[in-house]
């Protein structure tokens, strides 16, 4: 059996990673560069969706 190598594969140009959570939201931007991540921008946002919680532990059309 012989086995192709398979052709590199370009970096991407940005990566981002999100983290929503019940009272806050993250998000980071990052760019690949020499073996590290550079960070392009970081966003921080306290939304307090646990607060807008029913009696069922659901979410309110408002939140």
């Amino acid at each position: 059996m012989h086995v192709q190598p398979s052709s590199p594969q370009p970096e991407p140009q940005a990566l981002a990673a999100v983290d929503l959570g019940s009272n806050s939201f993250h998000l980071l931007v990052v760019r690949p560069n020499d073996g590290e991540l550079q960070v392009l921008d970081r966003l921080r946002e306290m939304v307090q969706l646990g607060a807008g919680l029913n009696a069922r532990n659901e979410l309110s059309e408002q939140a």
